[in-house]
């Protein structure tokens, strides 16, 4: 078995944990580039809704990856529009029509299991056959034009990160927090899930914590964004590495169960140990015109709201190479493509 076919997924699984370490140590030693820092490589078993994955975790100067197998005969794509699903998850009253909700229903009705059908169908990519090479993927979407640099604990002021890159923005960041002298004023604050000025900083904060995660920030578009990406040594996924990342290449409209019923939390771990917003808060920028997930707000029918995560997800807005993408609506994964040279 050579190195390509010990890659492949229906080989991998069948590789003992010692042969899986050799060829992840072929990976790093001959498709990183030596002027990465590698660091707390470790074994990982990931599973979701019946589909297990056993494969690497890594960190690429300060960043988490994953190894995902390849898959030469990958099946992507949805054309079988509400199948599966319970006519409960559509056939339902809108509670609060927004904006976009109006304008599809312009289009599609949305009345009967056909109307519903057909704007399933026309939402998510067509069905076909194709070769997935192994990769590295990056295991969390990165703020468009953001780069992480620590983290900011709102009960101590204290600061955990590059230290040097955090000065220059310090007192820009402390100033939105003006005012929460004491431990008793910090716990009665609400403080905004996210902060953002432009060629400053980006801050997201930590679901149910009380800190947040600091970007420096500089303006970029989708071109600046590959250039940067592709000098840095990486790839962004295209359309169709993306979606087998995103769901493994099953054959279901949601990767895992009850999706429509019962959204699945924040930043939830897929088969791959791979980690993607549940929240409609932003869209993902591939290497492709198409974006995946969505920024929109929910409506109060199931299906409408919960469509945006499903595995083969087309937005309907398309990427501008020229347009700034701004960290509060749009985020990029790097990933490290392994096929021959």
């Amino acid at each position: 078995m050579t190195f390509f076919e010990a890659l492949e997924w229906i080989n991998w699984k069948n590789l003992s944990k010692e042969l899986r370490a050799q060829v992840m140590n072929q990976v790093l030693m001959y498709f990183v580039s030596p002027l990465k820092y590698i660091s707390d490589v470790d074994y990982s078993v990931f599973e979701l809704a019946g589909v297990k994955c056993e494969t690497f975790e890594c960190t690429i100067d300060d960043e988490r990856f994953v190894l995902v197998p390849g898959n030469q005969e990958a099946i992507l794509g949805w054309n079988f529009g509400t199948q599966g699903l319970p006519v409960s998850t559509w056939d339902q009253e809108c509670q609060e029509a927004s904006d976009y909700y109006l304008k599809i229903t312009e289009n599609y009705d949305l009345k009967t299991t056909e109307d519903w059908d057909t704007f399933v169908n026309e939402s998510t990519s067509p069905l076909r056959k194709v070769s997935i090479p192994p990769m590295l993927v990056q295991k969390n979407a990165l703020p468009a034009g953001g780069k992480a640099i620590g983290e900011l604990n709102l009960i101590t002021g204290e600061f955990s990160g590059v230290v040097e890159d955090f000065l220059p923005i310090e007192e820009a960041v402390r100033a939105h927090f003006l005012g929460s002298e004491t431990l008793e004023d910090c716990l009665k604050k609400t403080h905004p899930s996210e902060i953002f000025e432009e060629n400053l900083f980006y801050a997201k904060w930590y679901p149910d914590s009380d800190t947040y995660h600091i970007f420096k920030h500089q303006s970029e578009t989708f071109n600046t964004l590959k250039e940067k990406v592709q000098a840095d040594l990486f790839d962004l996924l295209d359309e169709d590495a993306w979606e087998y990342a995103l769901g493994a290449g099953t054959r279901k409209l949601f990767r895992g169960r009850n999706y429509v019923e019962q959204r699945p939390k924040t930043l939830q771990a897929n088969m791959f140990g791979l980690t993607f917003s549940t929240d409609n808060d932003y869209w993902e920028v591939i290497d492709s015109p198409y974006l995946k997930l969505e920024k929109m707000e929910s409506i109060g029918i199931p299906l409408f709201d919960v469509l945006p995560l499903a595995t083969y997800y087309r937005s309907r807005k398309l990427r501008s190479n020229q347009e700034a993408l701004s960290p509060v609506n749009y985020s990029y994964r790097k990933a490290i493509i392994i096929r021959p040279t």
